[in-house]
């Protein structure tokens, strides 16, 4: 107890320093690149979070919280409206995909693959995030790809967030044809 309270006292008086945990607030996405997107990086408050839009709603730093979505510290979310087929594929450092219920190398993991039928039951959401502990350094790629547009009028709009640490930057991508894709890139 004696060595807890010394060891108190000289943090305290700045004699002793003490490592500072990871905070998830300095993870800073450096070589931020987006094929044909404009990136926001701002949140404009609306009120409680919504489900399956995508959005950080509240503005506190996590995408659709409390909607049975999984996050972390890394997380990937798109959101359409129609019953098009839309595929979220998210690489990591290693640039092997994330996988569809478990972790691939560096931890990221595909929560849902909704192909825009009913078994989405109407919330066409795709949610990739880091399963656990920090991120690995290195290149991060997100590609929104149609796979089918079925028959939704094209062009077809996706709202993609990104989640990095406590920053959310969000997009709207425009898929104009079938195989249609945008990507979105970025360095830790």
């Amino acid at each position: 107890m004696r060595q807890a309270v010394v060891a108190t006292l000289l943090v305290a008086a700045g004699c002793l320093e003490l490592p500072r945990p990871k905070d998830a607030a300095v993870l800073e996405p450096k070589d931020v690149s987006a094929s044909q997107l404009t990136v926001e990086s701002s949140c404009t408050p609306s009120g409680v979070e919504r489900c399956f839009d995508a959005l950080d709603d509240n503005c506190n730093g996590v995408i659709d919280e409390g909607c049975g979505l999984q996050t972390g510290i890394l997380q990937f979310t798109i959101a359409w409206a129609e019953h098009a087929d839309v595929d979220l594929a998210v690489t990591g450092p290693d640039g092997s995909p994330a996988k569809l219920g478990e972790p691939n190398e560096a931890g990221l993991v595909k929560e849902r693959d909704c192909k825009g039928t009913e078994d989405c039951h109407g919330q066409n959401v795709e949610n990739v995030f880091l399963a656990e502990g920090w991120p690995r350094r290195g290149r991060y790629r997100a590609v929104v790809k149609l796979e089918d547009a079925r028959d939704v009028a094209l062009p077809l709009r996706v709202r993609l967030s990104a989640r990095i640490g406590q920053r959310v930057m969000t997009t709207i991508v425009t898929l104009e044809a079938r195989r249609d894709e945008r990507a979105f890139e970025f360095s830790l």
